[in-house]
């Protein structure tokens, strides 16, 4: 009890850290996991992960002011990880949304548990499936790592004209990372049911008589859900790519960042 009370004040630098990365990384930032068992998880990974980084530990201030800003800044860099991350896994709810519009379920919301928001269907059933592969993949123990490892690279925070820089580029990578991750998932969709718009416009134009429009909803929504069924291997090796894309940012920012 006395080791951890000595150690207490740098035990809380490892803490205000992971606790930052849970509050906004993928999965661990659901809104189905209460805060109280973020702390509880936060505090029990610190207590593994603290022996294997306290030499890294910066030193403690003698002012309260200069410990707390500290701790807010352990805190930020946990929050900047989780972010870099959490872009790209944006793209699968995009690509989603990119479905919804196309085969008609845009009206259809159901309650997706990561998020406790309304949304449209198909973008839950991507959200839900993105957050599976990423527990399949292991990609939480990978983020952890990655998280243990920026303390020996990032040891105090300081935004200078170096840092702000490689952060915008990292964040201009990774956004245009989630473009092309969600229109390589949706591509596949949106072309059958291009074809299937054009096919009917020709229709209509042959045969005028014939009520194309009535037929166009139904027969959208069949080929698009058997396109989407289809294509379901397509999709998940796309996803495994996107999370693998956001965690090599990850890294990429932790292991670049200027040595202070």
């Amino acid at each position: 009890m006395e080791v951890f009370l000595d150690h207490f004040q740098s035990f809380l630098f490892v803490l205000a850290r992971l606790l930052g990365l849970f509050l906004v990384a993928p999965f661990f930032s659901s809104d189905s996991i209460s805060f109280t068992l973020k702390m509880i998880f936060s505090f029990m990974i610190s207590l593994i992960v603290y022996p294997i980084v306290a030499r890294y530990m910066p030193q403690i201030p003698g002012h309260m002011v200069n410990y707390g800003i500290i701790v807010i800044s352990e805190l930020l860099i946990g929050v900047i990880i989780g972010f870099i991350v959490s872009i790209v896994f944006a793209s699968f709810q995009m690509a989603g949304e990119f479905f919804n519009n196309q085969i008609g379920f845009g009206y259809t919301e159901i309650l997706d548990p990561i998020t406790q928001n309304s949304l449209p269907a198909i973008g839950t059933i991507k959200n839900l499936m993105a957050t599976a592969i990423f527990l399949v993949i292991g990609a939480h123990r990978f983020l952890i790592e990655t998280i243990s490892y920026s303390f020996e690279k990032i040891q105090i925070l300081s935004f200078t004209a170096q840092v702000n820089k490689g952060l915008l580029h990292i964040l201009q990578e990774s956004i245009g990372a989630m473009f092309v991750v969600a229109f390589k998932i949706a591509l596949p969709v949106m072309g059958i049911l291009f074809l299937v718009s054009l096919a009917e416009g020709l229709m209509g134009k042959a045969a005028q008589q014939m009520n194309v429009m009535s037929l166009s909803f139904p027969l959208k929504v069949f080929i698009g859900t058997l396109t989407l069924i289809a294509t379901l291997t397509f999709i998940s090796s796309q996803m495994v790519q996107g999370i693998q894309i956001s965690l090599d940012k990850a890294t990429l920012i932790v292991r670049e960042w200027p040595k202070q």
